[in-house]
């Protein structure tokens, strides 16, 4: 899914990817984008992602944090339980 492509009041699943100068500064980044409006589930630390959802018409904001490298939409996949029926 392409982030311009979310309804405008949906919200979309997002990781944000923090540029290297502003990793050890990652939690302040990850606490940016909560005040941004994002629900942050997750950061992760050692590779720089802060994970978690943000209303779709708040997302272009987050651009503007110093540190936010790429924002990019989480796909999910459901795969069909063992016993199912292919189709």
């Amino acid at each position: 899914m392409c982030l311009t492509q979310a309804t405008e009041m949906s919200q979309v699943k997002i990781s944000v990817s923090v540029d290297d100068a502003h990793l050890p500064q990652i939690k302040q980044v990850s606490q940016q984008l909560q005040s941004s409006g994002m629900n942050v589930e997750q950061t992760l630390l050692t590779i720089g992602v802060v994970s978690g959802s943000i209303q779709s018409n708040k997302l272009n904001s987050l651009y503007q944090i110093e540190g936010v490298k790429n924002i990019e939409s989480q796909q999910n996949y459901q795969l069909d339980p063992p016993n199912s029926d292919p189709q």
